[in-house]
C-alpha cells in the first residue's frame, strides 16, 4: 500500500507541477500578447493550443491582431468543441466580417455552454441591433449590466464587454451618470485586475473622444500605447484624434501604422476614405470603399452610409418615382435592418461635412425616426440649425440633446452661445441683419450694416446670384468673463479653438468684435465681411458643391489686397523646392493643415489659381465654373468642360504661371530661414561652402555669439573676399563696437554689390537716418524698393525717412502702398486722411478717414476727421451724422462741437 500511495503521490505531484508549468506559460504568453509581441506570444501558445482552450484563444488573437483572420478562424474551429469562449470568439470574428448567420450560430453555441459569458452576450445584443430588433438588443445590454451588479466579476476582459453593453444601454436610456462610472470606475477596475490590459485604456479613450474631451482621450491613448505599442486599434484612435485636431500628418502616420500592424482593420480603411472625402474626392472615396472596406464587411452600416453619401453627391437626391443606386442601397439596408440608424446617421454626418445641409438634415431625421434612442442625430440637427441661422430650432434640439447627454462638450458650449445670443441686440435693414452686444458694439453694428447694404448687392451682381435670404452677421464681444474670440469660435464649431476672427457657414457669418479689448488686435472688419460674404454667395450659388480652394480663392481675390510678404517668401521657397499644392492636395491646406505655413500657402495658392484663370480665360468663365459646380460637377469635370483643357494641362499651365510669379518677386538674397542647428550641420558636412559659412556666421551673431560670428566671417572673407553676408556680419560687429565709419565702408561694398545685400542696404540707410542724412537714407531705401517692390518693408522704411524729413509730398506717394498692402494698418490711414485734409483734398481725406473707421469704428477723432472732410465737400448732412457719432463716443469732443456749430451757422438762413 505504501508503494502504491507513493506512486500516486508522485503522479499527483507531477500533474500538479505540469499544471503549474502550463499556467506559468499561459500567463507569460498572455503578457506577451497584451504587450503586442504577437510572434513571441504565438510561439508560447502554439504547443499548448491542442490541450488548452485559453492557449487556442490566445493564439487566434495573436493572428487577428495582425490581420490573419482566416488563420484564426481555422485554429478556433478545430478546437471549438464544447468550449464557450472559443465559440464566442468565432462569433466575434463572424460579426466583424458581417456573417450574421454564422455569428448567431456560434453565439448560440457559446451561450448553451455558458449562459453568462459576457462576450457572447455582447455579440448577441449587437446581432439583435444590426438585425433591427432594438428592444431585444436593449434587453440583452441590460442583462450584461445586471450580471455585473449581481456578480463579483474577476476578469478584465469580462469588464470590457460589460462596459460596452453598459455604454450602449446608457446612451439609449439617457443614463448620463454611467459615462462617469465607466471611465472612472469600471475600466480602471479592469486595470486593477490585469495591470497591462490596454483595452481598458482604449475603451475609455473612445468614450472621451465621443464626448469631445480631447485631453483625456489623448491621455488614455498614450497609456494604451505604453502598454501595447502594436495595438492597431489604438493607432487608429490616435489618427481619429489627430483629425479632430487637424493634424493630418499625424493622422496619416497613425493610419499607416495601424494598417501596417493589421491590414484588415476596417476602421482604418474608413478613416482613409474620410480623408479622401474631406479632400472633395468623391470618386476616390467611393473607389476606396469598394476596393478596401466592403470586402472586409459588405453589410457594415458605417461603410454603406459612406457609400450612400457618395451616391448623393455623384447622382443627387432621387425623385420619389425613380429607382437609383441610392434608393436600391437604402432598400437593401432597410430590408436587413428596419432600424438602421447607424447607416442613415453615417450618411448624414458625411453630407454635413460637405455642407449639404438639407440632405444631411433629412437623413439625420431619418436616423432618429428609425432609431429614436440614438443620441447623435439630435446633436447634429441642433448644430445644423445653428449653421443655417435657425436658432429657435437649434435651441429645441440642443436642449433635448443636453438632457440626454450632458457630457457632450459641444452641446453644452453651443447652449451657452444661444444664451449669449439671447442677450444680444439685432439691427435689421433691408439688406442685412446684424446681431451685436448692445452696450459695446452698437456703432459697429450701424457701420457694418451700412457697409453690407452698399457692398453686398454689388457683389451678388458680379457673381450673377443673390441668395434668397439677406445675410445674417453675428458679432461677438466679451461676455460672461469670456472674450469674443472664444464665443465666435464656439458659435462656429462648438469648441473655443478656431484660429480666425470670422467664418461663414454659407448661410450666416460670425465674427469676433474688433472692439473686444482682449481680441487679437484691431482688424479691418469691412474687409473681413467682404471675404465672408463671398462664401455666403458662392456656397449657396453652387449648392455647397464648390470646393474649398475655389471659394477661398475667390474670397481672397475680392479682398483686392496685394499678396502679403509672408506669402511671397513661402511661394519662392516652395516653388524652388517643388512643394506646391495641386488640386488634389490644396483643400487639405485649409481643412487639415499640417503647419501654419501650410495654411498660409493654401490661401496664397488658392488666390493664384483664380488669378491664373482670370489671366488666361475671359472673366465670364468664372460664372460658368460656378454654374458647373451648381450642376453637381466635380473639379475634374467642370474644368475641361468650361475651360476646354484637361486637368493635366490646367495644372501644368498653373505651375508655369506660379513659377513666373515667383521669379518676378525679388532679385535680393536675404539670409536663409533655416534654423541654427540645420545650418551648423550643413556647414560641418561641407565646410568649403562659403555661402553656408556666411549664413552660419550671421546666425551666430543673432544668437549673441559675437566671437564665433567674427571668426567664421573673417575666415570666409579670407577665402572669398567681399562675400556679401560675411561682410555685413563684420559691419554689424563694427557698429556694435561703435566703429561706425569702418562699418559704413564695408556696408557700401555690400550695397554696391550686384545684387546688393539687402541687410546691408537696410543698415546703411538706418545709419544715414540716425545721422539725419535723409537724402542718403532715402537713396538706399529707394534702391531696395526698386529691386524688391513686392516687399513692403522698403516702403515702410521710406515712409519713416520722409516723415522725419517732413517731406509730405513724397510721404503721400508711399503711404498708400503701405495702406493697400496692410488692410489692418490704422496709423497709416489716419496719417493719409490728415495729409489729404491739410492739402484740402477733401474727397481723398474722406476716403482715408472712412477706411480708418473700417478698422477702428470707436475712434471719435476719426469720425471728426470724416465729418471735416465731408463738410469740405459741402456734404453737410453726412458730416452731421459723423459728428453725432464722434460726440456719442466722446461727448466733450471740442473740435466736433465746434465743427457742428460751424455747419449750423453755414446752414442757417
Amino acid at each position: 500500500m505504501r508503494r502504491v500511495d507513493s506512486i500516486l503521490l508522485l503522479v499527483v505531484l507531477a500533474v500538479s507541477a505540469a499544471a503549474e508549468g502550463y499556467a506559468a506559460d499561459l500567463n507569460a504568453a498572455r503578457r506577451l500578447l497584451l504587450q503586442g509581441k504577437y510572434a513571441e506570444a504565438a510561439e508560447v501558445y502554439e504547443p499548448l493550443a491542442q490541450e488548452h482552450p485559453a492557449a487556442t484563444l490566445g493564439l487566434a488573437r495573436c493572428m487577428t491582431a495582425q490581420g490573419k483572420q482566416s488563420e484564426a478562424v481555422d485554429v478556433l474551429t478545430k478546437a471549438a468543441g464544447r468550449h464557450a469562449a472559443l465559440h464566442a470568439e468565432l462569433a466575434r470574428l463572424a460579426l466583424e466580417r458581417g456573417d450574421y448567420p454564422e455569428a448567431t450560430r456560434r453565439t448560440d453555441a457559446a451561450l448553451r455552454l455558458d449562459a453568462d459569458l459576457p462576450l457572447a452576450r455582447w455579440i448577441q445584443a449587437e446581432l439583435a441591433r444590426v438585425a433591427g430588433r432594438p428592444d431585444e438588443a436593449e434587453d440583452t445590454y441590460r442583462r450584461l449590466v445586471d450580471y455585473y451588479n449581481d456578480h463579483d466579476v474577476d476578469r478584465a476582459e469580462s469588464l470590457r464587454w460589460i462596459g460596452l453593453g453598459a455604454a450602449r444601454y446608457a446612451r439609449w436610456n439617457r443614463l448620463d451618470d454611467q459615462f462617469s462610472f465607466l471611465v472612472n470606475e469600471l475600466f480602471p477596475d479592469a486595470l486593477k485586475l490585469e495591470s497591462d490590459y490596454w483595452p481598458a485604456h482604449y475603451e475609455a479613450a473612445r468614450l472621451f473622444l465621443e464626448k469631445y474631451n480631447k485631453p483625456e482621450a489623448e491621455r488614455e491613448i498614450q497609456a494604451a500605447l505604453e502598454l501595447n505599442p502594436n495595438a492597431a486599434e489604438v493607432h487608429l484612435l490616435k489618427a481619429e484624434l489627430a483629425v479632430e485636431r487637424r493634424d493630418i500628418e499625424q493622422a496619416e502616420t497613425s493610419l499607416d501604422r495601424a494598417l501596417q500592424l493589421n491590414p484588415r482593420l476596417l476602421g482604418a480603411w474608413l478613416a482613409r476614405a474620410d480623408l479622401q472625402w474631406a479632400n472633395f474626392d468623391v470618386r476616390g472615396t467611393l473607389l476606396l470603399l469598394r476596393e478596401k472596406a466592403l470586402p472586409l464587411n459588405r453589410v457594415n452600416e458605417a461603410t454603406l452610409g459612406r457609400v450612400a453619401a457618395c451616391y448623393v453627391l455623384l447622382d443627387g437626391l432621387p425623385r420619389p418615382d425613380r429607382a437609383t443606386r441610392l434608393t436600391r442601397l437604402i432598400a437593401m439596408v432597410e430590408t436587413r435592418n428596419p432600424h438602421a440608424g447607424e447607416f442613415f446617421f453615417t450618411m448624414a454626418e458625411a453630407l454635413e461635412t460637405r455642407h449639404r445641409h438639407a440632405a444631411a438634415s433629412r437623413f439625420f431625421r431619418k436616423s432618429l425616426e428609425v432609431m429614436p434612442k440614438r443620441i447623435g442625430p439630435r446633436t447634429h440637427l441642433g448644430l445644423l440649425a445653428m449653421q443655417t441661422g435657425d436658432e429657435a430650432e437649434a435651441r429645441r434640439l440642443l436642449d433635448e440633446a443636453f438632457e440626454i447627454d450632458p457630457f457632450n462638450v459641444r452641446v453644452h458650449n453651443m447652449l451657452n452661445v444661444l444664451e449669449v445670443l439671447d442677450e444680444m441686440e439685432t439691427l435689421e435693414t433691408d439688406g442685412s441683419s446684424v446681431r451685436y452686444e448692445g452696450e459695446q458694439d452698437p456703432i459697429l453694428a450701424r457701420y457694418a450694416s451700412r457697409y453690407l447694404d452698399e457692398f453686398y448687392p454689388r457683389m451678388c451682381e458680379q457673381f450673377g446670384y443673390s441668395p434668397p435670404r439677406k445675410p445674417l452677421v453675428e458679432v461677438f464681444n466679451r461676455a460672461r468673463g469670456i472674450d469674443g474670440q472664444q464665443w465666435f469660435s464656439t458659435r462656429m464649431t462648438g469648441l473655443p479653438y478656431l484660429g480666425a476672427v470670422a467664418a461663414s457657414t454659407g448661410h450666416m457669418v460670425a465674427m469676433s468684435s474688433p472692439n473686444d479689448a482682449r481680441s487679437p488686435g484691431r482688424f479691418n472688419w469691412a474687409q473681413v465681411l467682404r471675404h465672408e460674404m463671398v462664401h455666403v454667395v458662392t456656397l449657396q450659388q453652387t449648392h455647397f458643391n464648390i470646393p474649398h480652394w475655389y471659394t477661398e480663392g475667390l474670397a481672397v481675390y475680392y479682398e483686392d489686397v496685394p499678396r502679403p510678404q509672408l506669402w511671397n517668401e513661402l511661394l519662392r521657397k516652395r516653388v524652388a523646392a517643388g512643394e506646391l499644392f495641386d488640386l488634389t492636395t490644396l483643400n487639405f491646406g485649409f481643412t487639415r493643415p499640417q503647419s501654419g505655413d501650410d495654411w498660409q500657402m493654401a490661401y496664397c495658392q488658392a488666390e493664384l489659381y483664380v488669378d491664373y484663370m482670370i489671366e488666361r480665360w475671359p472673366p465670364s468663365r468664372q460664372r460658368q465654373l460656378l454654374a458647373g459646380y451648381a450642376g453637381g460637377l466635380a473639379t475634374d469635370e467642370v474644368i475641361p468642360r468650361v475651360l476646354g483643357v484637361s486637368i493635366k494641362e490646367f495644372e501644368q499651365g498653373y505651375v508655369e504661371y506660379v513659377q513666373r510669379i515667383a521669379a518676378e518677386l525679388s532679385t535680393l538674397k536675404w539670409p536663409s530661414t533655416e534654423d541654427f542647428d540645420q545650418l551648423l550641420r550643413r556647414h560641418r558636412e561641407d565646410p568649403k561652402d562659403l555661402d553656408i559659412a556666411a549664413e552660419l556666421a550671421y546666425k551666430y551673431f543673432l544668437r549673441g555669439a559675437n566671437q564665433e560670428a567674427e571668426d567664421l566671417a573673417e575666415k570666409t572673407l579670407e577665402e572669398k573676399p567681399h562675400q556679401p553676408l560675411a561682410t555685413y556680419v563684420i559691419a554689424r560687429l563694427h557698429t556694435k563696437a561703435g566703429r561706425t565709419d569702418e562699418a559704413e565702408k564695408l556696408l557700401l561694398q555690400c550695397a554696391d554689390h550686384d545684387p546688393p545685400q539687402p541687410n546691408a542696404l537696410d543698415l546703411l540707410a538706418r545709419l544715414k537716418m540716425k545721422a539725419k542724412q535723409y537724402d542718403e537714407a532715402a537713396r538706399w531705401y529707394e534702391k531696395g524698393d526698386r529691386l524688391e517692390p513686392n516687399n513692403i518693408r522698403w516702403a515702410k522704411a521710406l515712409a519713416g525717412v520722409y516723415l522725419a524729413a517732413e517731406n509730405n509730398e513724397k510721404l503721400r506717394t508711399v503711404l498708400p502702398r503701405i495702406a493697400r498692402a496692410d488692410p489692418d494698418d490704422l496709423t497709416v490711414r489716419k496719417k493719409l486722411a490728415q495729409l489729404a485734409a491739410d492739402s484740402e483734398d477733401y474727397v481723398e481725406a474722406a476716403d482715408w478717414a472712412n477706411q480708418a473707421i473700417e478698422i477702428d469704428v470707436m475712434d471719435a477723432d476719426l469720425h471728426h476727421m470724416a465729418a471735416s472732410a465731408l463738410a469740405g465737400q459741402e456734404l453737410f448732412a453726412q458730416a452731421v451724422e459723423e459728428i453725432k457719432v464722434a460726440l456719442e463716443l466722446k461727448p466733450d469732443h471740442a473740435a466736433a462741437k465746434k465743427l457742428l456749430e460751424k455747419i449750423r451757422e453755414t446752414q442757417s438762413p
